[in-house]
């Protein structure tokens, strides 16, 4: 799976910008040389936004779009360049993020408003992200990536507020990985703490106390924290991606620049808008969307495309908008799950249209019912091994992969993955729903987290560290308490 801000650093990467000329940097008021104009820039982010709204759809909650795009117009006024065609967008998707593309297009993904508290943490956001347009970071990026001749910017135009430690470009990882420019890196990171600076000034204009700022980055770093703690508890590696490598600098450093910027705003702020906030994501999907799919534990169940599949133990279910990949947890193997489209049970015009292999042979076969051909060759000397299935009026590609030192250690779990998919059934709905949030305001219960994570357990039995995962979503990870009479988040 393809990182949510790294695929659409490729999708800004295919794209040929012209125009570029020497104009003023609105943050600054220094020259920058060699960069587009801001009509071409705002020409840009438009091609930019539809190619966005094509690869992930709009959260639908008419309500929820509203209240974000309120937030933001308020602090796009304040910015450098309140005169940008700002455009605030909720992205339905599960992945942590959020991220600008020149011309005053911010996105944020509902998987990361999940884990915000208040109003003012979803400005400080969408601040950050404000920070990036202003400052022109997406247009300087473009210059510079043409300077840096053939240099990949994975991260680096989109403006990502996580970044690179989300995950990484799987292909990559089983073919070896492409290179970086290594001098386009610190830069990137020099411009994250730019606009962490610019959206504490956008907080006191809007009377925010950039003090918030700690708690969004807090928020991001306790998420590292989750991921290691579960990773290292169901036995899988652990990202250990050196610091250096990041496009962005390490929480702990932003937390540490956030500080002293929060010292120098110090004052008396407006209430941070927490009960306003829970109120608007109350019943908002948590995880996984039904119109995606969802992971419960090992298993996989797309609803409307009527599929599921199970991963062996330890591996990884990577599930986007247009990918799904079950993952070893060494990434030396993998097997990717695509859907072709307009075949109409034509399992040999899907080799020659998907696969395009230079020779092979086919086998046909059944699988749990399905009608199946089992294909392995060769293109351009690489091993081709996959199998297609028909489900209805669909297609499916399996396609396993493995790195060549792994010398054909994981074929029979390959295989597994492989025959473990079969028609959902009716059995198979209740896990195939997805989870939504709830807030509520908190008993005085003497253990009230205890009782919280009883209840998430009987509703999400395949969910894992029931208790982990509410402390995550009220920012007490990984130690806390919640208060009596408290409003906060559950799952259900």
């Amino acid at each position: 799976m393809l990182p949510l801000p790294i695929r659409i650093a490729a999708i800004i990467f295919a794209l040929t910008l012209a125009g570029c000329a020497t104009t003023s940097n609105p943050v600054t008021g220094r020259q920058d040389r060699g960069v587009m104009s801001e009509q071409d820039e705002v020409s840009s982010g438009k091609q930019l936004h539809q190619q966005v709204l094509q690869e992930y759809q709009p959260y639908k909650n008419a309500a929820l779009q509203s209240y974000v795009n309120s937030v933001g117009q308020k602090l796009a006024a304040q910015s450098q360049r309140p005169a940008l065609p700002w455009t605030f967008t909720v992205l339905d998707s599960a992945e942590i993020n959020a991220f600008a593309v020149q011309g005053g297009y911010i996105y944020i993904t509902r998987g990361l408003m999940a884990y915000l508290g208040s109003e003012a943490e979803l400005a400080g956001v969408l601040g950050h992200e404000i920070g990036h347009v202003a400052a022109r970071h997406g247009a300087r990026a473009d210059r510079d990536q043409k300077i840096a001749s053939g240099a990949q910017l994975l991260g680096v135009l989109a403006g990502a507020y996580l970044g690179g430690e989300q995950g990484a470009n799987i292909g990559g990882q089983l073919v070896g990985g492409g290179a970086q420019a290594g001098f386009l890196l610190p830069r990137s990171r020099d411009h994250e703490l730019q606009a962490d600076r610019l959206g504490a000034e956008y907080l006191q204009r809007v009377n925010f106390d950039p003090d918030v700022m700690i708690g969004v980055i807090g928020v991001l770093r306790a998420q590292e924290i989750f991921a290691r703690d579960e990773a290292r508890a169901a036995g899988r590696n652990i990202d250990s991606t050196p610091t250096w490598l990041r496009t962005h600098p390490a929480n702990n450093q932003r937390l540490d620049e956030m500080r002293k910027e929060a010292d120098r705003h110090s004052g008396k702020y407006a209430d941070a808008g927490r009960a306003r906030y829970l109120q608007t994501i109350n019943g908002m999907t948590f995880g996984d969307s039904r119109e995606q799919g969802v992971t419960r534990g090992q298993n996989f169940y797309h609803e409307p495309l009527g599929f599921t599949l199970r991963a062996p133990d330890k591996w990884s279910i990577q599930n986007s908008a247009s990918d799904l990949t079950i993952l070893a947890d060494n990434l030396q193997a993998a097997v990717a799950v695509k859907l072709s489209l307009n075949s109409r049970g034509d399992h040999d015009a899907v080799i020659r249209s998907v696969l395009q292999p230079d020779q092979g042979r086919a086998e046909k076969t059944t699988i749990n019912g399905l009608r199946a051909t089992n294909f392995t060759g060769n293109k351009q000397g690489r091993l081709v091994d996959a199998t297609i299935l028909t489900l209805g009026d669909n297609d499916f590609v399996l396609q396993k992969m493995q790195k060549a030192e792994a010398k054909g250690s994981y074929s029979r779990l390959l295989g597994d993955v492989v025959n473990s998919f079969r028609a959902v059934t009716s059995a198979d709905s209740a896990y195939a729903k997805p989870y939504t949030i709830r807030t509520l305001m908190l008993p005085r219960s003497p253990q009230p987290l205890a009782e919280m994570a009883r209840d998430l357990s009987r509703v999400a039995p395949q969910m894992r560290n029931a208790e982990g995962n509410l402390r995550l979503l009220n920012q007490i990870y990984p130690q806390g308490n919640l208060a009596p009479g408290q409003m906060v988040k559950t799952i259900q």
